[in-house]
């Protein structure tokens, strides 16, 4: 019987160590810095689309420029060609000239702004690269934190497991395998008989129950939840089982 307390005992610390390290690793604070740095790259993502979207823009525009170089040298060609002297096409030549260079200036203008526009986002890209590294060294650092205090707890399960193996290998096989019954479809297994009460589900205890679970030469059950009863609790280190 106090066996089997042992063995309980140490199955209930397991649980215990495993809902603290699955709270561990989902602590506030590294749930908002993981959050933080999602946002951060995001918004870095819609720069870089928009520092893209001014790339190409640029890329068109510069073809742009160069395709208006090539007609203005071509129409500057044709201007000081002899049989071009005519009043008409000589007229006509410099209206596609003017028209030529008002545009030249238009996308000089643009190609000036596209390069301010990407100047601006690649600050911007800086200063978001620097915001994120600064927040990832901190999640990173709590997030090693809690990574040792995890495995601190994963070895302290193993050692626990390890010590649960050892006890119910001198377990009484029938007590064991009542146990381990009541164990699949009960969260908690014993249940301590204190002023004549099952401390679980508050019914009252028959005086020969009771006199029963004193003598603790078997397993006694509460009539109503049916959970192992026992009269005074194990006091054994949570470490050591």
């Amino acid at each position: 019987m106090e066996i089997l307390k042992r063995i309980d005992k140490g199955y209930r610390l397991i649980e215990q160590a495993k809902d603290k390290s699955e709270r561990l690793m989902n602590v506030e604070s590294i749930k908002r810095l993981k959050h933080e740095l999602d946002l951060i790259l995001n918004e870095e993502n819609e720069i870089r689309v928009q520092v893209d979207q001014a790339r190409t823009g640029l890329l068109i525009k510069e073809k742009q420029l160069s395709d208006i170089d090539r007609q203005l040298l071509s129409i500057l060609e044709k201007l000081y060609e002899s049989e071009h002297q005519n009043s008409k096409i000589l007229q006509e030549l410099k209206k596609q000239e003017t028209i030529l260079k008002d545009k030249k200036t238009n996308l000089e203008d643009e190609i000036m702004k596209e390069f301010y526009i990407i100047e601006k986002y690649s600050k911007e890209l800086n200063l978001f690269k620097s915001k994120y590294n600064k927040v990832e060294k901190l999640y990173n650092s709590k997030k090693i934190s809690q990574n040792e205090k995890v495995a601190y707890l994963e070895d302290k399960i193993k050692l626990m497991e390890k010590k649960i193996r050892k006890l119910r290998k001198s377990a009484d096989p029938n007590l064991l395998s009542l146990y381990d019954k009541k164990r699949q479809t009960m969260k908690v297994v014993f249940a301590k008989a204190e002023n004549g009460v099952c401390e679980i589900c508050h019914m009252t205890l028959s005086t020969s129950l009771i006199e029963k679970v004193e003598n603790c030469s078997e397993i006694i059950e509460c009539d109503c939840c049916n959970r192992i009863l026992y009269l005074e609790e194990t006091k054994d280190n949570d470490e050591t089982l």
